[in-house]
């Protein structure tokens, strides 16, 4: 009975290596090189990006010609979905920036005209996304290079390269509600940021988005900052816009939790200026709005601040805005055929911001 057992269990670990599905080939990416991934047989620790760990798989790097190992790397994972009808790994999809990323890229990443590899070590880059190693082609073999790799690692998965322009780009996030984009430059074989735009919402009402960059010209370091409209203001929440005749410019009317605000977008759709601009009272407990006050018989909205009046008006063919200051009034036309909404919806939407005459 004992020898029977010994048999089956023989055989059942025969047709268990035989069903293994490894090594994986990677599909045919290149003339010279070719790749297979394999289960990592060694307890040697490896550092990585967060500890020490010994990796699940490793990924090797043949020479077409010669059979000789190039490359030897390692990885705690690799996206098995990727797999095509005959096991092989598909190589070089690159979908940016939380699509499906391949186990290996081979593409020119310093711009000398030469593939390099981009190998997957893991899914360590943010919220669990994929992270590469960077090995970069020189005299006939392939260096690790730290700076290239921390362009996945520390970021949102791989970096996007544009070969035209001879720029790197990356992408990483916190929450909804903060982003970084940055662009670099190849010098001296390292990548060098060359101007970073950072997007966070303003934790004052109404969550105007505010843009944050820093780029370097000609050795010098410029910053500026720019407001946009919140990422939901033109979703159902816009009461009514139109453009300026004269300079581009654009008038935005739009609601955020029962209040109403009043914009004027540049060309490029940052904010010139808003109001109101809500400050937060400690003897209230709450933030302190201004006001608007709606004439329906005169078709106006009207509010003022420290500087100036403000009258938007509309009629059955003109619309646009006066500001009064010092003593003399500005009519700011506006084109009436770009009119989108009305000021008479604000007679059935209801804002604690809002005063009605004659209604």
């Amino acid at each position: 009975m004992i020898k029977k057992l010994y048999i089956l269990f023989l055989l059942f670990g025969i047709h268990t290596v035989a069903q293994s599905p490894f090594p994986v080939k990677i599909r045919d990416f290149s003339e010279k090189y070719e790749a297979v991934i394999n289960q990592n047989e060694k307890d040697t620790l490896i550092s990585g990006h967060y500890d020490e760990y010994i990796p699940d798989y490793v990924i090797i790097i043949l020479d077409k010609t010669t059979r000789k190992t190039v490359l030897e790397t390692y990885t705690t994972d690799f996206p098995t979905y990727l797999l095509d009808e005959n096991n092989e790994a598909i190589p070089n999809i690159k979908e940016l920036p939380y699509g499906s990323q391949s186990v290996l890229l081979y593409e020119d990443y310093n711009f000398d005209g030469v593939k390099d590899f981009a190998l997957m070590n893991g899914n360590n880059s943010c919220y669990g996304g994929p992270s590469f190693d960077i090995y970069l082609a020189e005299n006939n073999s392939f260096e690790y290079n730290e700076s290239f790799s921390a362009l996945s690692n520390d970021y949102c998965g791989m970096f996007q390269i544009d070969p035209e322009t001879k720029t790197i780009h990356t992408m990483t996030k916190s929450g909804c509600c903060w982003h970084q984009f940055s662009e670099f430059k190849v010098v001296n074989n390292e990548p060098k940021a060359v101007k970073i735009v950072e997007e966070g919402i303003f934790a004052e009402p109404p969550g105007l988005v505010e843009v944050h960059t820093e780029e370097w010209k000609n050795g010098k370091k410029l910053e500026s900052n720019t407001l946009l409209l919140p990422y939901n203001a033109y979703e159902n929440n816009t009461l009514l816009y139109f453009d300026l005749d004269k300079n581009d410019e654009k008038v935005v009317l739009f609601t955020s939790d029962e209040y109403l605000y009043y914009a004027l977008l540049k060309p490029d759709e940052s904010i010139e200026f808003y109001h109101p601009k809500p400050f937060y009272d400690e003897t209230e407990n709450g933030y302190v709005y201004g006001n608007f006050t709606y004439d329906s018989d005169d078709k106006t909205l009207k509010f003022k601040n420290k500087d100036a009046e403000y009258v938007l008006y509309e009629t059955d063919n003109s619309i646009g805005i006066k500001v009064i200051t010092k003593g003399k009034t500005y009519d700011m036309k506006g084109n009436y055929v770009t009119t989108n909404g009305s000021l008479t919806r604000l007679r059935t939407v209801k804002l604690l911001n809002v005063l009605h005459d004659n209604y």
